[in-house]
């Protein structure tokens, strides 16, 4: 709590006072050892208790612009003394966000005569989602405690974090289980074997596209065409029911997002809970960072169950939109609800998030052959292969 200044102003008076008066009636070397040994203690009080702190200049910085789940955060405090007064040391403390795990991030600062501080500190492994960084407060006191000042500098800085990505080669999704095999029929991203002509370079066309015979007769840059795929948009729907995998979902849907646009599909992304985000398919720059803010923020919050989701949702999109489920619940009701997609022509694969050497259960593997008898791809991901490795589904 903060103290009165007039009390304090007529506490240090009052203490000033005592002693010099013990001093004048005490007298010998004793008490006016004592007084003037108070003295500079007392002079520095003094300077607290008039010391301009709101006229100092705080800022803070970051040294990125931009952060993943998991790196560390460099924070800079620099504070900048508009004229010199001979202050000892400064109490500087961070008001903490809440979205970050609580720590009393205080530090004791010794100026030494100079007039601009800085300070760093460090935020290890930072988590997923938007952390909003407040006021900074600034408090100096004396050596007793009798007198001290406080300051608060609004410092608003919304630090977005984005979640962890890995590697990955969507080339074809496909797995086998121990029960058999379940091939899914089309592609992730257009088909770049198949020329079926050439044309002239725009801006915009890839290296690998120019096609070298046809420029060296040309005398000027030509590229290849190449067959369009009639499935090309993909649209991958996140489960938002609560559950313990739901940050290593986010990074599986993250790095399968960032993995389709960087091969050119059209990528849409849905997921539903106390919000809606629903991104249309599209495969741009831009859109790959709007969808990462989405992923960013998003939470495992959904009051309804992804099947019933999945119902309603999937009924909106164009017939040709290839969907891909993320969960880590397998049920009946989810087959039947995926099931029936397939069965008006939709391609549908489901990932599924299950712990590492977690066997599945004679239900999980009930409806995963369900869903393998509507040509319905299951795939099996561990957090194992999502955090620590370069997940790699299909061969090329």
């Amino acid at each position: 709590m903060r103290k009165n200044p007039i009390r304090q102003c007529v506490l240090i008076i009052s203490l000033f006072v005592v002693l010099f008066v013990y001093a004048m009636f005490q007298g010998g070397f004793v008490s006016w050892f004592l007084f003037y040994s108070f003295l500079p203690l007392w002079l520095y009080s003094i300077v607290v208790f008039f010391y301009p702190l709101h006229a100092l200049n705080v800022e803070r910085t970051f040294n990125q612009a931009s952060y993943h789940a998991g790196e560390t955060v460099v924070v800079t405090v620099r504070m900048n003394m508009p004229t010199f007064f001979p202050v000892i040391s400064f109490i500087v403390e961070e008001e903490w966000p809440q979205s970050l795990p609580s720590k009393d991030e205080k530090m004791v600062v010794f100026p030494f005569g100079r007039k601009t501080l800085t300070f760093t500190y460090e935020i290890r492994g930072i988590p997923r989602g938007e952390h909003i960084f407040s006021n900074i407060r600034i408090k100096i006191t004396d050596f007793f405690g009798l007198v001290s000042k406080e300051a608060e500098f609004p410092l608003q800085h919304a630090m977005v974090v984005y979640p962890r990505y890995v590697e990955m080669n969507m080339l074809k999704v496909s797995q086998s289980f121990e029960q058999g095999s379940a091939v899914s029929p089309w592609q992730l991203h257009r088909d770049m074997t198949m020329a079926v002509g050439v044309r002239e370079y725009v801006p915009g066309d890839r290296f690998s596209w120019i096609h070298w015979k046809a420029s060296a007769r040309k005398n000027d840059w030509m590229t290849k065409e190449f067959e369009e795929q009639q499935n090309e948009d993909v649209v991958l729907f996140l489960d938002r029911t609560p559950t313990p995998l739901f940050e290593e979902m986010v990074t599986f849907s993250a790095s399968f997002v960032r993995a389709n646009i960087k091969k050119g599909v059209q990528t849409g992304f849905v997921a539903i809970g106390t919000d809606r985000l629903v991104f249309h398919p599209q495969n741009s720059e831009a859109h790959l960072q709007r969808l990462f803010y989405a992923l960013a923020k998003v939470k495992c919050d959904s009051a309804k169950s992804f099947e019933h989701i999945i119902s309603n949702e999937t009924m909106l999109w164009p017939a040709s939109a290839s969907f891909c489920y993320m969960t880590s619940y397998l049920s009946k009701d989810l087959a039947y609800a995926v099931g029936h997609m397939a069965m008006r022509g939709r391609n549908n694969v489901v990932f599924f998030m299950k712990n590492e050497g977690a066997p599945l259960s004679n239900e999980e593997q009930e409806v995963i052959e369900q869903l393998r008898k509507k040509r319905v791809t299951t795939v099996v991901v561990t957090p194992d292969h999502v955090i620590n490795t370069s997940l790699k589904v299909g061969s090329e």
